[in-house]
């Protein structure tokens, strides 16, 4: 008992001396310094590392894919040029046509009786002036006796052979034009091409006094198409005529056409801020249809003098888009505005010199005017 009670005195002697080492300065300045060297390496850990690069003038260029549609090459929607009754159609939906060939033949029994008329008054007003020909004629010679004819019956005659001159001018150009009024009863093919609607059928009335609301046909060309295309602002400075294109069909997956720019519009589309360009597609096999969609690839050649930075260096915010530049070692905010991108380059316009340096990993949490190092 004595010998257990012995122990125990000096396991609790020991306690007590280890208490006090623990408690000791020393130990507390060895704490100390190792939770100061956690947090140096905390700080050292979150400090951000900003890299930097200088701003050069290059063109950025890129492929833009853009959605097209085919249109015939040219299109024409016949309506009538004289009323009348359809007499015959001699062409239907899907039917191949030349140019000058007949389509529809009309009948206005009114026009022929009217030619007629105009036949008719056009020989009289030329007899008429057959006759005030020869009569000035005779008085103008009868004229050269002195006393024979007095100067009014001469003028007479000559105002009269003027009227009757006018009147043929007039019944001529009135026979003329029911003449092309008749011609307008045959209706012929502008062009080569499709007929790709009929409207009109044998026994309909046509013409302007029917408030004709369709169409009586719809002819396209077909062997030739336009691809027309909408090419955003940005990269409509960068296109040139002549330029080659690829484009797919969404018809036909796999295969792959190319054309050239053959047009542009000139002008940006108030609504959509695009221009229209054209690309001329031979199409002799008639394998492409108009009303076609597809996609287009179409290859930019960059904004002539622009700058350019990478992309992670603009910063877009909800207000503005700006770069950071470094000015005497701090933050400068730039305001910019991007233009083309590729290949990790942006385009931007805005108050930036070549070799102006600035922050390639931009974040909106860096302040304007803190120290960058």
């Amino acid at each position: 008992m004595k010998i257990t009670g012995y122990s125990r005195i000096l396991a609790l002697l020991w306690l007590s001396v280890w208490l006090q080492n623990c408690n000791s300065p020393a130990s507390r300045s060895s704490e100390s310094a190792e939770n100061a060297n956690r947090t140096n390496a905390q700080a050292a850990v979150s400090a951000p590392v900003y890299q930097f690069a200088p701003v050069s003038r290059q063109r950025v260029s890129e492929s833009v894919q853009l959605p097209g549609e085919f249109r015939a090459y040219q299109e024409v929607s016949i309506f009538p040029r004289a009323n009348g009754f359809v007499e015959r159609v001699l062409v239907d939906r899907g039917t191949a046509v030349r140019r000058g060939q007949v389509l529809m033949v009309l009948d206005a029994p009114e026009t022929e009786e009217r030619l007629v008329g105009a036949r008719s008054n056009t020989l009289k007003a030329e007899a008429m002036l057959t006759a005030s020909r020869e009569h000035y004629r005779r008085l103008l010679a009868s004229n050269k006796i002195p006393g024979s004819v007095s100067a009014l019956d001469l003028e007479t005659a000559q105002a009269r052979l003027r009227a009757d001159s006018a009147s043929v001018l007039g019944e001529r150009a009135n026979y003329r034009a029911l003449t092309k009024l008749r011609d307008y009863l045959t209706v012929r093919a502008p062009f080569d091409g499709i007929i790709t609607e009929r409207n009109v059928h044998p026994g309909a009335l046509v013409g302007s006094g029917a408030k004709q609301e369709s169409p009586m046909l719809v002819l396209q060309q077909q062997n030739h198409l336009r691809l027309v295309a909408d090419v955003p602002e940005t990269y409509s400075v960068g296109l040139r005529e002549g330029s080659s294109v690829r484009f797919t069909v969404s018809a036909m997956p796999g295969r792959a056409f190319t054309g050239k720019i053959s047009r542009r519009s000139g002008s940006m589309n108030q609504q959509f801020r695009s221009e229209t360009i054209e690309i001329d597609v031979p199409n002799g096999d008639r394998t492409l249809r108009p009303g076609m969609f597809t996609e287009i690839t179409l290859p930019t050649t960059g904004t002539p003098g622009a700058l350019a930075v990478p992309t992670t260096a603009v910063v877009t915010s909800t207000e503005r888009q700006y770069v950071i530049r470094v000015a005497d070692g701090r933050a400068q905010y730039v305001p910019v505005r991007k233009g083309q991108k590729a290949g990790g380059m942006t385009e931007v316009f805005g108050a930036l010199r070549p070799d102006d340096r600035i922050v390639v990993n931009a974040r909106d949490d860096i302040k304007e005017g803190v120290a960058l190092r």
